[in-house]
């Protein structure tokens, strides 16, 4: 009888468990869900980006191809104009030619001969207005020439004259250093001199002084000498002379 109530509460106990397990993978469904629905707005968010850059650039390469068709006819456009015109004016110089041709043919000797003097004197005229032209060209070229290369001489002038001066510049403080140079080497040269004699005289008068004390030893020496010859006379060999190293 005891053992229906422990059963009762270890089965309530199971579906207590088996309900939190199917919430807990229910719970585990609805995130993979949610994440396969994130990555498919994802997905769907850069295919629409994608289709409409696409869609860009196809509309722009249709614009361009537009704008060149639209160029290259009207630059076609404009060949063919330059071309009318241009054959406009052949025809135009061709008529004229011709037209002048014809007047020549209908005109007298004396009027072409008139009209070939008259051409010939504004040939002339124009002939001799570009020649002052010319002239007065040539002669402005020649000054403007001359002009600079005076500039030239003159700036190489200076450069040469600041070159040479650099230069004087530059001998005059190596002069002045070699000048003093040598003055410290006379000045030091002296000293070394100077020191030099003094040291000699100094080792002459310790040379003097030396031969003086053995000169005044030497006196001495023959002075006992010369009392113990005076001593050994007076007393004979009573005495001996002390004996003194050689």
């Amino acid at each position: 009888p005891s053992a229906t109530p422990v059963l009762s509460q270890c089965l309530g106990t199971l579906n207590l468990l088996e309900n939190k397990c199917m919430e807990k993978k229910r719970t585990e469904f609805d995130k993979a869900d949610n994440l396969r629905a994130a990555v498919f707005q994802n997905w769907l968010e850069k295919k629409k980006l994608f289709l409409m850059e696409l869609k860009r650039t196809e509309k722009e390469k249709a614009e361009n191809l537009r704008n060149d068709t639209e160029k290259k006819e009207a630059l076609r456009r404009e060949e063919s104009i330059a071309c009318f015109e241009a054959w406009k004016e052949k025809k135009a110089r061709e008529a004229k030619k011709l037209s002048e041709k014809k007047k020549l043919e209908e005109k007298t000797p004396a009027e072409q001969n008139k009209e070939k003097t008259e051409a010939a004197q504004v040939a002339f005229k124009r002939w001799k207005e570009k020649k002052v032209e010319y002239l007065r060209e040539q002669s402005r070229k020649e000054k403007e020439s001359e002009r600079i290369r005076k500039e030239k001489e003159e700036e190489l002038i200076a450069e040469k004259r600041r070159i040479s001066i650099s230069a004087v510049e530059k001998w005059n403080e190596k002069k002045e250093e070699y000048i003093k140079k040598k003055k410290v080497e006379k000045f030091l040269e002296r000293k070394k001199q100077e020191m030099q004699q003094a040291k000699k005289e100094e080792k002459n008068e310790k040379a003097m002084e030396e031969y003086e004390r053995w000169l005044e030893n030497k006196e001495r020496r023959e002075e006992l000498e010369k009392k113990q010859r005076k001593m050994q006379s007076v007393h004979g060999n009573e005495m001996s002379p002390p004996w003194r190293p050689p």
